[in-house]
């Protein structure tokens, strides 16, 4: 019986210091793990990073916000793009502008003829005839942010990049000017739509002027146009942008001038994120 003790004594003895030996292990273990939590709080991270392990393909998050949303002709736009990436890896950041009009043309002659390609009326419906779409620009760069650069934009409150840019609204002109000569720019078809458009709501005196030579046949007697249909067939045939210049009294655009920004955050993988807002003005 006092071997037996002995010996149940030193296995007491023995497990005691191996359950103390875990508990330190243990111990390391967890103040090993809050340690590399410490370090990790007090790096750069994004948001989305504890998801998942990358495989290479995520795309940027992109959020992109303007300080006004009505901007006029002349105002100084600021462009705020905030973005991040689970792996904080970027190829670049670029914005773009792409600028256009789209619009009708207002015109007079000198003997009363009205004519507005935006707004034609017929039994008081109006819709437009002829609308025509100047691009002055088209998605063109007007900053890029490459990978190297990002770190400057880094904001740690946030949690992300926010990259600033101020843009200036200008009125640039393109290809069709805001005057009689815009005649001249017309292409073929869109001419003959401002002939057709015309042909319907000529006066008497402004035809004659054009073709002073015309037959009464040219003319009704009465109702909605002044032209007969033998008369609008000759106009359509036969007015040429010449003939029409001298006639013209006054002469406008009439739509909007439209400026889009773009901006793309692109991962060196190629994935890219986008987001596009469209500024109005009339012109």
């Amino acid at each position: 019986m006092g071997i037996q003790r002995s010996l149940v004594g030193r296995k007491i003895d023995v497990e005691k210091p191996l359950i103390v030996d875990h508990m330190k292990k243990y111990i390391k273990y967890i103040y090993g793990i809050v340690t590399l939590l410490v370090i990790v709080a007090c790096e750069k991270n994004d948001p989305i990073t504890e998801l998942g392990v990358t495989n290479g393909q995520y795309a940027a998050q992109l959020r992109v916000t303007y300080n006004n949303t009505r901007p006029a002709i002349g105002d100084t736009l600021i462009i705020t793009a905030s973005t991040w990436q689970r792996d904080d890896k970027y190829s670049k950041v670029v914005f773009y502008e792409t600028i256009f009009e789209t619009f009708g043309l207002k015109f007079s002659l000198e003997n009363g003829t009205v004519i507005n390609t935006k707004e034609v009326e017929v039994n008081d419906i109006t819709f437009p005839t002829l609308l025509i779409t100047d691009t002055v620009k088209n998605k063109s760069v007007l900053r890029t942010i490459d990978a190297s650069e990002m770190d400057s934009h880094w904001v740690t409150v946030s949690n992300s990049y926010a990259i600033r840019e101020e843009y200036i609204f200008k009125k640039i002109d393109g290809d069709y000017p805001n005057n009689s000569e815009l005649v001249d720019k017309l292409t073929a078809v869109e001419f003959d739509i401002v002939k057709s458009v015309l042909a319907y709501g000529i006066t008497r005196d402004d035809y004659l002027a054009l073709f002073p030579d015309a037959p009464s046949s040219h003319f009704t007697t009465g109702g909605t146009y002044v032209l007969t249909q033998e008369g609008i067939n000759n106009l359509k045939a036969n007015l040429s942008k010449a003939m029409l210049l001298p006639l013209i009294s006054q002469l406008e655009k009439t739509g909007s001038y439209s400026i889009r920004i773009d901006v793309d955050a692109i991962t060196p993988t190629g994935a890219t994120t986008s987001t596009t807002r469209t500024f109005d003005n009339n012109i």
